[in-house]
């Protein structure tokens, strides 16, 4: 039952089509509309209906949103940071070093393994769909819709900026304005690079960031990122001069962390089934504290 998004018709639908009604109540995509009518997984009052079927006030419309995808991802058992879970949202801390991916360098050993893996111990199938994304060294948050309605529902927040993101940095030298944006496009260097670089035909891309706490030669920062363009936060902070402690690709190594020193602390949403605010957290991960603890010990 989990997994039925259902809408009850009222006095104004009397005569509108089903089709009307889950473009406009259930705020499905078309692409899901299709896939659902393909699949006989509307109804109404408990009975198979076409699209084009007329509404009467009182009639039940359910859709069936398990639609026995098959991800072809090699379920792997690995640990998993569950923090939220409901039906149709899963939020996972994904430590440092994981990618969320497989891909041609991890065909193993990736968030999207270990989610496959724990969802087949469930006795669901499922496609693997990531909200949002973090490069393999970042740690933190990353929210994934358990079907095609909810994933496609937080992203029409994210393309709205409805979507609040909060992360952790530690930077190299001392950021002296208690709070500021940085505002950049950001282009790709190359084809194949994964580089990317502040450009003036890049895309549009600004972070807002409040210094938390300053050190003789290191900032701590929590910045909220207003755009999601991939390795956003790293480019414009190595830009302003301060790059992440760590970061290989857009600064240097730092004898206080082997991975870049970002996390992805914070997110906050509103349900896409129920309507409620969602605000979750994840903690400091053991490096970054011991970074900080480093810091503040021998005063550096």
């Amino acid at each position: 039952m989990g997994q039925l998004l259902t809408y009850t018709a009222q006095m104004p639908d009397n005569g509108r089509t089903v089709k009307d009604l889950l473009y406009s109540q259930l705020r499905l995509s078309h692409s899901l509309v299709v896939k659902l009518k393909q699949q006989h997984k509307i109804t109404v009052n408990g009975a198979p209906v076409f699209p084009n079927f007329q509404i009467q006030p009182g009639d039940l419309l359910a859709v069936d949103l398990e639609l026995g995808e098959q991800s072809g991802i090699v379920p792997e058992d690995l640990p998993l940071g569950i923090v939220y879970e409901d039906e149709d949202l899963m939020a996972v801390d994904k430590p440092a070093g994981m990618p969320v991916h497989p891909s041609k360098r991890h065909q193993a050993g990736t968030l999207a393994n270990a989610v496959t893996y724990y969802w087949q111990q469930g006795g669901r199938s499922a496609l693997f769909r990531p909200i949002n994304r973090l490069d393999k060294e970042t740690s933190g948050l990353v929210l994934i819709g358990k079907n095609q309605f909810a994933h496609q529902g937080i992203f029409r927040q994210q393309q709205r900026r409805q979507v609040e993101r909060r992360y952790y940095a530690l930077v190299e030298g001392v950021i002296a304005p208690d709070q500021d944006r940085i505002e950049a496009p950001i282009a790709r260097l190359e084809d194949r690079s994964r580089r990317r670089i502040v450009a003036p035909g890049g895309q549009p891309a600004a972070t807002n960031f409040t210094v938390l706490e300053r050190y003789p030669r290191h900032t701590l920062l929590r910045l909220n990122p207003e755009t999601g363009r991939t390795h956003q936060i790293r480019v414009h902070l190595s830009f302003a001069g301060h790059p992440i402690c760590g970061d290989e690709l857009y600064g240097h190594p730092s004898p206080l962390i082997a991975r870049q020193a970002l996390h992805a602390a914070d997110l906050a949403f509103t349900h896409p089934r129920t309507g409620q605010a969602i605000a979750l957290t994840a903690p400091l991960p053991g490096d970054i504290r011991r970074a900080l603890a480093m810091l503040l010990q021998h005063g550096i």
